[in-house]
């Protein structure tokens, strides 16, 4: 009986054990999906990004900068949230329209009394 509920423990942990191999997974952001297309949806587009700091691909590169420097991808505008699109305005402090030091590109706030963009935005 003793060698019977040994080799019974024994199959359990085998069996557990080969279920809990690692699996890689892979997790793809929509950016990252993009450029494996090559931005081919974007081309021919006028193209305005709504995002914050968070908005990276997997190597923590900023949306902004990846579509900036995509040649086939025409980024004319950026809209952010309340810490601004770079992450760099404080909470609850007010943003005015601006460009973005990096690409020139205006910044269009989506903070405080404007929270969609404005038809005079998506010009």
């Amino acid at each position: 009986m003793k060698n019977f509920v040994k080799g019974s423990l024994i199959l359990v942990i085998l069996l557990v054990s080969i279920s809990c191999q690692s699996r890689e997974i892979v997790v793809k952001t929509g950016i990252d999906v993009l450029k494996e297309s090559n931005f081919s949806c974007l081309e021919g587009k006028r193209v305005g990004l709504i995002t914050n700091p968070t908005g990276v691909d997997r190597e923590l590169r900023s949306t902004i900068d990846i579509l900036f420097e995509a040649p086939n991808v025409n980024l004319v505008a950026l809209y952010g949230p309340e810490h601004g699109v770079r992450g760099d305005v404080h909470a609850g402090d007010h943003i005015s329209t601006q460009n973005d030091p990096a690409t020139g590109l205006p910044v269009y706030s989506l903070y405080g009394s404007t929270r969609k963009p404005t038809p005079e935005m998506l010009q």
